[in-house]
Protein backbone atom coordinates (compact mmCIF):
# COMPACT_ATOMS: atom_id res chain seq x y z
CA UNK A 1 0.00 0.00 0.00
CA UNK A 2 1.29 3.42 -0.93
CA UNK A 3 0.32 5.67 1.97
CA UNK A 4 2.11 8.95 2.65
CA UNK A 5 1.74 11.10 5.79
CA UNK A 6 1.62 14.33 3.77
CA UNK A 7 -1.50 13.17 1.90
CA UNK A 8 -3.40 12.61 5.14
CA UNK A 9 -1.91 15.68 6.87
CA UNK A 10 -3.39 17.84 4.11
CA UNK A 11 -6.87 16.45 4.85
CA UNK A 12 -6.78 16.99 8.62
CA UNK A 13 -8.30 20.49 8.64
CA UNK A 14 -11.31 19.53 6.50
CA UNK A 15 -11.75 15.83 7.22
CA UNK A 16 -14.53 16.18 9.79
CA UNK A 17 -16.47 18.54 7.56
CA UNK A 18 -16.10 16.25 4.54
CA UNK A 19 -16.43 12.82 6.12
CA UNK A 20 -17.47 13.37 9.72
CA UNK A 21 -20.46 11.91 11.52
CA UNK A 22 -22.76 13.59 14.05
CA UNK A 23 -21.57 13.30 17.64
CA UNK A 24 -24.58 11.25 18.73
CA UNK A 25 -23.76 8.63 16.08
CA UNK A 26 -20.10 8.55 17.10
CA UNK A 27 -21.11 7.99 20.70
CA UNK A 28 -23.52 5.22 19.69
CA UNK A 29 -20.81 3.57 17.58
CA UNK A 30 -18.35 3.62 20.48
CA UNK A 31 -20.92 2.06 22.79
CA UNK A 32 -21.67 -0.64 20.21
CA UNK A 33 -17.94 -1.41 19.85
CA UNK A 34 -17.67 -1.97 23.60
CA UNK A 35 -20.77 -4.20 23.66
CA UNK A 36 -19.66 -6.28 20.67
CA UNK A 37 -16.15 -6.75 22.04
CA UNK A 38 -17.42 -7.46 25.58
CA UNK A 39 -14.74 -5.09 26.93
CA UNK A 40 -14.52 -4.71 30.69
CA UNK A 41 -12.97 -2.00 32.91
CA UNK A 42 -9.20 -1.91 32.64
CA UNK A 43 -9.03 -3.50 29.18
CA UNK A 44 -6.64 -1.92 26.70
CA UNK A 45 -8.20 -0.88 23.38
CA UNK A 46 -6.16 -0.09 20.28
CA UNK A 47 -7.64 2.04 17.48
CA UNK A 48 -5.81 1.66 14.16
CA UNK A 49 -6.34 4.80 12.10
CA UNK A 50 -7.52 6.98 14.99
CA UNK A 51 -7.72 10.05 12.75
CA UNK A 52 -9.28 13.15 14.26
CA UNK A 53 -10.85 11.20 17.11
CA UNK A 54 -14.50 11.26 16.02
CA UNK A 55 -15.10 7.84 17.57
CA UNK A 56 -11.90 7.55 19.61
CA UNK A 57 -12.92 10.49 21.78
CA UNK A 58 -15.78 8.34 23.09
CA UNK A 59 -13.63 5.22 23.46
CA UNK A 60 -10.76 6.99 25.25
CA UNK A 61 -12.55 7.32 28.56
CA UNK A 62 -12.24 5.47 31.85
CA UNK A 63 -12.65 2.73 32.83
CA UNK A 64 -11.07 1.55 29.55
CA UNK A 65 -7.47 2.26 28.60
CA UNK A 66 -6.94 3.54 25.04
CA UNK A 67 -4.13 3.75 22.49
CA UNK A 68 -4.70 5.37 19.10
CA UNK A 69 -2.28 5.14 16.17
CA UNK A 70 -2.44 7.10 12.94
CA UNK A 71 -0.11 7.91 10.07
CA UNK A 72 -0.87 11.64 10.24
CA UNK A 73 0.43 13.90 13.01
CA UNK A 74 -2.07 16.60 12.02
CA UNK A 75 -4.96 14.18 12.34
CA UNK A 76 -3.78 13.29 15.83
CA UNK A 77 -3.37 16.97 16.69
CA UNK A 78 -7.03 17.46 15.72
CA UNK A 79 -7.88 14.50 17.98
CA UNK A 80 -6.21 16.26 20.93
CA UNK A 81 -8.09 19.51 20.24
CA UNK A 82 -11.51 17.89 20.28
CA UNK A 83 -11.12 16.14 23.63
CA UNK A 84 -13.82 17.16 26.08
CA UNK A 85 -11.89 15.80 29.06
CA UNK A 86 -8.22 16.85 28.80
CA UNK A 87 -7.47 15.14 32.11
CA UNK A 88 -8.30 11.83 30.43
CA UNK A 89 -5.68 12.31 27.71
CA UNK A 90 -5.49 9.22 25.48
CA UNK A 91 -2.16 7.76 24.40
CA UNK A 92 -1.78 8.73 20.73
CA UNK A 93 1.06 7.53 18.52
CA UNK A 94 2.09 8.58 15.03
CA UNK A 95 2.82 5.32 13.21
CA UNK A 96 2.37 3.65 9.83
CA UNK A 97 0.01 0.70 10.19
CA UNK A 98 1.83 -1.11 7.39
CA UNK A 99 4.89 -1.45 9.62
CA UNK A 100 5.18 -3.29 12.96
CA UNK A 101 2.75 -1.69 15.38
CA UNK A 102 4.53 0.02 18.31
CA UNK A 103 2.94 -2.23 20.90
CA UNK A 104 4.11 -5.10 23.05
CA UNK A 105 3.13 -8.70 22.30
CA UNK A 106 -0.08 -9.81 23.97
CA UNK A 107 -1.05 -6.36 25.27
CA UNK A 108 -4.40 -5.59 23.60
CA UNK A 109 -7.90 -6.78 24.44
CA UNK A 110 -9.79 -4.90 21.68
CA UNK A 111 -8.54 -3.80 18.25
CA UNK A 112 -10.82 -1.33 16.46
CA UNK A 113 -10.54 0.38 13.09
CA UNK A 114 -13.05 2.68 11.39
CA UNK A 115 -12.93 3.29 7.64
CA UNK A 116 -9.15 2.81 7.58
CA UNK A 117 -8.19 -0.85 7.50
CA UNK A 118 -8.73 -1.15 3.72
CA UNK A 119 -5.70 1.15 3.30
CA UNK A 120 -3.43 -1.41 4.97
CA UNK A 121 -1.86 -4.65 3.82
CA UNK A 122 -4.23 -7.49 4.67
CA UNK A 123 -1.66 -10.09 5.74
CA UNK A 124 0.18 -7.54 7.87
CA UNK A 125 -3.00 -6.56 9.74
CA UNK A 126 -3.74 -10.21 10.50
CA UNK A 127 -0.20 -10.94 11.70
CA UNK A 128 0.04 -7.83 13.88
CA UNK A 129 -3.42 -8.31 15.34
CA UNK A 130 -2.60 -11.82 16.51
CA UNK A 131 0.76 -10.62 17.83
CA UNK A 132 -0.62 -7.81 20.00
CA UNK A 133 -3.80 -9.65 21.07
CA UNK A 134 -3.92 -10.83 24.66
CA UNK A 135 -3.16 -14.56 24.74
CA UNK A 136 -6.32 -15.37 26.71
CA UNK A 137 -8.48 -13.82 23.99
CA UNK A 138 -9.20 -10.54 22.23
CA UNK A 139 -11.58 -9.00 19.69
CA UNK A 140 -11.04 -7.22 16.40
CA UNK A 141 -13.86 -4.86 15.35
CA UNK A 142 -14.06 -3.10 11.99
CA UNK A 143 -16.50 -0.29 11.22
CA UNK A 144 -17.61 1.08 7.88
CA UNK A 145 -20.46 3.06 6.33
CA UNK A 146 -22.91 0.91 4.38
CA UNK A 147 -24.90 2.41 1.54
CA UNK A 148 -27.63 0.85 -0.65
CA UNK A 149 -26.24 -0.66 -3.90
CA UNK A 150 -28.17 1.73 -6.13
CA UNK A 151 -27.55 4.90 -4.12
CA UNK A 152 -25.90 7.92 -5.69
CA UNK A 153 -22.66 7.71 -3.61
CA UNK A 154 -22.30 3.98 -4.35
CA UNK A 155 -22.77 4.44 -8.09
CA UNK A 156 -20.26 7.29 -8.21
CA UNK A 157 -17.74 5.25 -6.22
CA UNK A 158 -18.12 2.27 -8.55
CA UNK A 159 -17.63 4.39 -11.68
CA UNK A 160 -14.59 6.09 -10.14
CA UNK A 161 -13.04 2.70 -9.32
CA UNK A 162 -13.66 1.55 -12.90
CA UNK A 163 -11.97 4.68 -14.26
CA UNK A 164 -9.02 4.11 -11.92
CA UNK A 165 -8.62 0.55 -13.20
CA UNK A 166 -8.68 1.83 -16.77
CA UNK A 167 -5.76 4.09 -15.84
CA UNK A 168 -3.85 1.14 -14.40
CA UNK A 169 -4.61 1.71 -10.71
CA UNK A 170 -6.02 -0.96 -8.43
CA UNK A 171 -8.35 0.87 -6.10
CA UNK A 172 -9.08 -0.16 -2.54
CA UNK A 173 -12.57 -1.67 -2.54
CA UNK A 174 -13.31 -1.27 1.15
CA UNK A 175 -16.16 -3.77 1.46
CA UNK A 176 -14.35 -6.47 -0.52
CA UNK A 177 -11.11 -5.92 1.42
CA UNK A 178 -13.03 -6.19 4.69
CA UNK A 179 -14.59 -9.51 3.68
CA UNK A 180 -11.18 -10.85 2.73
CA UNK A 181 -9.67 -9.63 5.99
CA UNK A 182 -12.34 -11.24 8.17
CA UNK A 183 -12.03 -14.47 6.19
CA UNK A 184 -8.26 -14.45 6.80
CA UNK A 185 -8.86 -14.12 10.54
CA UNK A 186 -11.29 -17.04 10.60
CA UNK A 187 -8.78 -19.17 8.69
CA UNK A 188 -6.34 -18.48 11.51
CA UNK A 189 -8.84 -19.61 14.15
CA UNK A 190 -10.84 -16.43 14.69
CA UNK A 191 -14.52 -16.71 15.53
CA UNK A 192 -16.84 -14.52 13.48
CA UNK A 193 -19.07 -12.08 15.36
CA UNK A 194 -22.58 -11.22 14.21
CA UNK A 195 -22.66 -7.83 12.41
CA UNK A 196 -24.16 -4.92 14.31
CA UNK A 197 -25.79 -1.80 12.90
CA UNK A 198 -24.58 0.87 15.32
CA UNK A 199 -26.33 3.87 13.74
CA UNK A 200 -28.61 4.83 10.85
CA UNK A 201 -29.23 8.18 9.24
CA UNK A 202 -30.58 9.80 6.09
CA UNK A 203 -28.48 12.03 3.84
CA UNK A 204 -29.26 14.25 0.87
CA UNK A 205 -26.46 14.66 -1.63
CA UNK A 206 -25.71 15.76 -5.17
CA UNK A 207 -23.20 14.40 -7.67
CA UNK A 208 -21.48 17.77 -7.56
CA UNK A 209 -20.87 17.55 -3.80
CA UNK A 210 -19.30 14.10 -4.02
CA UNK A 211 -17.04 14.99 -6.94
CA UNK A 212 -15.97 18.29 -5.40
CA UNK A 213 -15.06 16.49 -2.17
CA UNK A 214 -12.81 14.10 -4.09
CA UNK A 215 -11.28 17.01 -5.96
CA UNK A 216 -10.36 18.80 -2.73
CA UNK A 217 -8.12 16.04 -1.40
CA UNK A 218 -4.95 14.44 -2.78
CA UNK A 219 -5.35 11.08 -4.46
CA UNK A 220 -8.46 8.98 -5.04
CA UNK A 221 -9.86 5.93 -3.23
CA UNK A 222 -6.86 5.84 -0.92
CA UNK A 223 -4.39 5.79 -3.82
CA UNK A 224 -1.57 8.21 -4.50
CA UNK A 225 -2.79 9.24 -7.95
CA UNK A 226 -0.90 11.92 -9.95
CA UNK A 227 -2.85 15.20 -10.09
CA UNK A 228 -3.18 15.05 -13.88
CA UNK A 229 -4.75 11.58 -13.64
CA UNK A 230 -7.02 12.69 -10.81
CA UNK A 231 -8.31 15.65 -12.84
CA UNK A 232 -8.88 13.43 -15.87
CA UNK A 233 -10.84 10.85 -13.89
CA UNK A 234 -12.98 13.45 -12.14
CA UNK A 235 -13.72 15.15 -15.47
CA UNK A 236 -14.90 11.82 -16.85
CA UNK A 237 -16.92 11.21 -13.70
CA UNK A 238 -18.64 14.59 -14.11
CA UNK A 239 -19.53 13.74 -17.70
CA UNK A 240 -20.91 10.35 -16.64
CA UNK A 241 -22.97 11.89 -13.83
CA UNK A 242 -24.29 14.61 -16.12
CA UNK A 243 -25.44 12.11 -18.73
CA UNK A 244 -26.84 9.70 -16.12
CA UNK A 245 -28.66 12.10 -13.79
CA UNK A 246 -29.15 15.08 -16.07
CA UNK A 247 -28.20 17.63 -13.41
CA UNK A 248 -25.10 17.51 -11.22
CA UNK A 249 -26.95 19.54 -8.59
CA UNK A 250 -30.02 17.31 -8.39
CA UNK A 251 -30.52 16.26 -4.78
CA UNK A 252 -30.92 12.58 -3.99
CA UNK A 253 -31.85 11.24 -0.55
CA UNK A 254 -30.75 7.85 0.71
CA UNK A 255 -30.31 5.97 3.98
CA UNK A 256 -26.87 5.10 5.30
CA UNK A 257 -25.81 2.90 8.19
CA UNK A 258 -22.67 2.37 10.21
CA UNK A 259 -21.99 -1.37 10.46
CA UNK A 260 -19.61 -3.14 12.82
CA UNK A 261 -18.16 -6.55 11.96
CA UNK A 262 -15.49 -8.47 13.73
CA UNK A 263 -13.88 -11.63 14.99
CA UNK A 264 -13.03 -13.05 18.36
CA UNK A 265 -9.34 -13.93 18.39
CA UNK A 266 -9.02 -17.24 20.15
CA UNK A 267 -6.26 -17.88 22.65
CA UNK A 268 -2.97 -18.76 21.03
CA UNK A 269 -1.68 -22.31 21.39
Amino acid sequence: MNNHPAAFDSQAATYDQRAGLPEQHCQAIAQAVLRLSAAIPGDLLLEVGAGTGMIGTWLARPPLRYIGVDLSRRMLAAFHRRLAFPSHMPFLLQADGNYPWPLADGAIRVIFSSRAVHLLDLAHVVDESFRVAQPDGASLIIGRIQRPPGSLPTMLQQVMQRLLRQQGFSSHAGEQHQRQLLAAFTQRGGRGLDPVIAARWTVTRTSWQSIEAWQSKPGLAGLDVPPVVQRSILDELRSWAQSTFGDLHRQVTCEEAYVLQGVGLRPRA
